[in-house]
């Protein structure tokens, strides 16, 4: 199941900037909607824009990308990179993974014997 609901290109049938959108129609749109069928793509016209791509997610905000100049497989990458996306923004985690509250269980330490009694410790 993929977290994208929607991909929309627009492009301009004239434009200099969308020549690698237009070779992207013509030759990878038909690969790539055919190994990604629940995907759907919307394929707009913009006369006189420069080429867009936004990808629509389920549960986060839409991406707006420009292709101004872009290579056909450069096109087709991007596809990927946001097919692949969850679509939120990466975070930054500024606390390490331990607790104020030491673990109930005990600290793991490598080579321990699980299969043998332990002694508990309270303190």
């Amino acid at each position: 199941m993929s977290s994208v609901s929607r991909f929309s290109l627009r492009y301009c049938l004239h434009s200099g900037s969308s020549r690698g959108v237009r070779d992207f129609l013509e030759t990878c749109l038909v690969p790539f909607a055919t190994d990604h069928p629940d995907i759907p793509i919307d394929i707009l016209l913009q006369p006189g824009r420069h080429p867009t791509f936004l990808a629509d997610y389920v549960e986060a905000p839409s991406r707006l990308v420009s292709l101004r100049n872009a290579a056909r497989l450069e096109v087709l990458e991007m596809l990927k990179r946001y097919r692949d996306m969850s679509g939120h923004r990466v975070r930054r985690f500024t606390q390490r993974g331990m607790g104020k509250t030491p673990s109930v269980q005990g600290e793991w330490q490598p080579y321990q014997k699980l299969d043998q009694p332990h002694e508990i410790v309270r303190g």
